[in-house]
């Protein structure tokens, strides 16, 4: 069973890193487009600065799950790595238990936010009128899913990729 929790939890967690990675080459590429569009042909775009504004804010979410799964966030192990083992787990339970509550109330709050943005309606006031429950809408997803793998790690703590990079 937890094998197979774990294997879920890495196929969502890693679309969602791949779905930041094409969010993150459309917004190279329309960026591109936009100063070519403005200082070259002197013919500015009136959608990429909002889209990718949001797809900015996309980017800052969404994909915070994965970054954990893979544990490829900014660690400072100094004082956990001389820690007894005991006290060890039981900073990794505190941590976990306050990753749950901070990412529920996250959830719960941008949850609130994209329904009253639907309900009424709001819409940003440029050209395009983008109706604000899109980008409200990645608080609870992302919130969500982080929240979720924080909850798995409860049960399983060695959820999760082996650490990438030169801080491992």
């Amino acid at each position: 069973m937890a094998m197979r929790v774990k294997a879920i939890f890495g196929w969502v967690l890693e679309k969602t890193g791949w779905l930041g990675a094409g969010v993150l080459a459309f917004m190279v590429a329309s960026i591109a487009y936009d100063v070519t569009m403005r200082y070259v042909l002197a013919s500015p775009t009136n959608w990429a600065l909002e889209v990718n504004t949001f797809l900015l804010a996309f980017l800052s979410i969404v994909p915070a799950g994965d970054v954990l799964w893979a544990k490829s966030h900014i660690r400072v192990g100094f004082f956990a790595e001389r820690m007894p083992e005991g006290l060890r787990r039981l900073v990794a339970l505190v941590r976990g238990l306050a990753g749950i509550f901070f990412c529920a109330v996250m959830t719960w709050k941008g949850w609130v936010m994209a329904i009253n943005a639907l309900q009424h309606n709001d819409r940003m006031s440029t050209s395009l009128g983008t109706p604000m429950v899109i980008p409200y809408m990645f608080i609870p997803v992302g919130f969500g899913l982080m929240g979720l793998y924080y909850l798995a790690l409860l049960f399983a703590p060695d959820m999760g990729k082996e650490a990438r990079g030169p801080s491992s």
